[in-house]
């Protein structure tokens, strides 16, 4: 900072003016002729300043016309050096007075008036300096980048007309540049709707640089909007027979072969995927390791399944810059798709352990515990996503579902209320507190927060108020004892999604408990078991609406094909298979049934009572047979 003050304070002191500076860039670009002519020298230390000053700029990559880093460099060099640094040695001095073609004065009075075009940008804005751009390419109409400006520049003021114009001049004066072509063809598509014309400029670019993808994307897109899918086709088959190894082209067409699949709104086959990996394949192949090329070429393979393949590409690109964001949480995904879960896992508490505010880390160290169906260590690492970004709705929806999940009623709870306060525009907290009071068991405050719901959603989000709705507020009824009002919430919810087979068997299965409407309880579940024939949780449904009518042995076949269809045994079933078996006089498999339910819930005082009452009995028959 001190060095380019003192180069803005010696600039002033000196008196040294832009026209100065100008004139000095100006001839500095003749310097490689070695033919010049000093006329005083002021103007030679200047003129060696910033020739000294553009060398160390460019050992820098940083363009010489960088004014505020060139003005600041000369002067600060002057600072601490003195004048006899910077003259030029003899064999380089001419007395003869120089003279250049014409050619050369306009290239050389271009950079000029470039310089000046920049410090009036910088001083005046863009607007003061377009004028002295365009008097740059007056006299240097080929400098394209220029010319991609001052184009840009007159399409934001409306101006096409003129934008035209300049990259006309371009594409004549610089006929092996592609940009203003495809500049042309931009907007011939995009702003004019002249979809032939784009054609024409867009075929000139892929003529001149037939490795650059931005003209087969134009074309592409003409082709898309003209409805000539056959051409559009026909731009691949052209790529593929291109002999270029420049990675990133392949990988660019691969994308573009994405979009044009992702277009048709259809399912991607593996045919399309197959085309897809054609082009890949050409990336994984080329010359150039670039780490974000192997990580982009990575990512394709995997989303088409091969993780092997995508997991040693991240591997090369993280050996090549370990920092490479999102790599290692791709290959964590990678992981997780080959069920390497506890490398998954490694990888990710490494990145957790590099930053503590990784929320992608976390958020995935979520997801992993939850596919292993470890609900409390997904709230962990929830509790900590939500530490770093606690302004996210969602974030709060799923650690609220997750903890319900997990059987934490009361972090449930906790969140849910947390949310409501600083969401209050959001009904679907109010329901997830009330999902969350009926599972603590505060039924009277659960049925007040679900009707608080019902209100608010009927005139701010109605879409809410699904069959989902109905059937968790039927369910927090049937467990606060309203079982008449239960009713008519799970109808309200067979109604609306008669498909869906959970409400039939929650009515059904409510009856049969409470031993009523048997008769209707038994078409319900006939009709859940039609659309979920091998539910193992329905099937119980059944039986034990037989055993409320009294056919035991029915009962019992039935709810052994239940607990045969459920994937882990249940101890509610398990004891509805010893009560069939009890009023079948089984007293020994009906003990066996109760035992086995009473070693998953051991806090079920029914089932201890029941064992206890009847091990007596069969303590009496020693000769029984299990």
């Amino acid at each position: 900072m001190a060095g380019i003050l003192t180069a803005v304070e010696r600039f002033a002191i000196k008196g040294w003016s832009i026209t100065d500076f100008a004139v000095c860039f100006k001839k500095s670009a003749l310097l490689s002729s070695h033919h010049f002519h000093v006329e005083n020298e002021h103007e030679k230390f200047m003129f060696i300043a910033m020739n000294k000053c553009s060398a160390y700029l460019q050992r820098l990559r940083i363009p010489v016309w960088s004014p505020v880093l060139a003005g600041a460099m000369v002067f600060s060099l002057s600072a601490f050096a003195s004048q006899a640094d910077f003259q030029l040695s003899e064999g380089l001095a001419s007395p003869v007075p120089f003279k250049i073609s014409e050619r050369a004065e306009k290239t050389a009075e271009a950079h000029a008036r470039y310089i000046q075009a920049i410090f009036d940008e910088d001083s005046n804005g863009p607007d003061m300096a377009l004028e002295s751009k365009k008097g740059v390419l007056a006299l240097d109409p080929g400098f394209c980048a220029l010319a991609l400006d001052v184009a840009q520049h007159h399409l934001r003021r409306g101006e096409i007309p003129e934008a035209l114009s300049i990259l006309k001049d371009a594409t004549k004066a610089s006929p092996q540049n592609p940009s203003a072509p495809i500049a042309l063809a931009n907007i011939y598509l995009h702003y004019l709707e002249k979809p032939i014309l784009a054609e024409r400029f867009a075929a000139l670019a892929q003529n001149i640089d037939p490795s650059s993808s931005t003209s087969y994307e134009i074309l592409w897109e003409v082709y898309h909007a003209t409805g000539q899918k056959k051409k559009a086709e026909g731009l691949f088959q052209k790529a593929l027979k291109s002999e270029t190894k420049n990675p990133a082209f392949w990988l660019d067409l691969a994308d573009l072969r994405l979009r044009d699949t992702k277009r048709s709104k259809r399912p991607i086959s593996p045919g399309d995927w197959e085309k897809i990996l054609t082009l890949v394949d050409r990336a994984a192949k080329a010359d150039e390791k670039k780490p974000e090329i192997l990580s982009r070429t990575a990512d394709y393979y995997f989303a088409c399944g091969d993780a092997a393949s995508a997991s040693e590409l991240y591997k090369e690109a993280l050996a090549a810059r370990p920092s490479l964001a999102g790599v290692k949480e791709k290959l964590a995904d990678c992981h997780v798709f080959n069920g390497d879960n506890a490398a998954a896992a490694a990888l990710l508490e490494e990145l957790v352990a590099e930053n503590p505010l990784n929320l992608a880390a976390y958020d995935q160290l979520a997801r992993l515990h939850i596919q292993q169906n470890e609900p409390t260590k997904a709230l962990s690492r929830m509790r900590q996503a939500l530490l770093i970004a606690p302004i996210e709705p969602r974030r709060y929806e799923e650690i609220i579902r997750t903890a319900l999940r997990a059987g934490d009623e009361k972090n449930a709870l906790q969140y849910a209320d947390e949310a409501e306060r600083r969401f209050p525009y959001l009904t679907g907290f109010t329901l997830l507190r009330a999902i969350s009071l009926s599972q603590s068991k505060q039924h009277t405050a659960a049925l007040m927060a679900f009707e608080r719901t019902l209100v608010e959603a009927s005139n701010s989000n109605p879409e809410m108020l699904d069959g989902t709705f109905y059937m968790a507020y039927g369910a927090a009824a049937e467990q606060a004892g309203h079982y008449t009002k239960a009713a008519e919430l799970i109808k309200a919810a067979i109604s609306m999604e008669p498909n869906n087979a959970e409400p039939y068997n929650f009515l059904a299965y409510m009856w049969a408990d409470r031993g009523e409407n048997l008769e209707a309880a038994y078409e319900l579940v006939g009709r859940a078991l039609e659309l979920e024939p091998g539910n193992g949780a329905y099937i119980d449904t059944l039986g034990w609406i037989y055993f409320r009518q009294g056919r035991y042995a029915e009962a019992v076949s039935e709810l052994l094909r239940a607990a045969a269809n459920l994937e882990k045994p249940d101890p509610v079933v398990l004891e509805h298979i010893g009560d069939a078996y009890e009023k079948l006089g089984k007293t020994t498999e009906a003990l066996m049934y109760w035992q086995k339910a009473y070693g998953i819930d051991l806090k079920n005082p029914s089932l201890a009572e029941k064992i206890d009452l009847h091990s007596s009995k069969v303590a009496k028959q020693p000769d029984a047979q299990p």
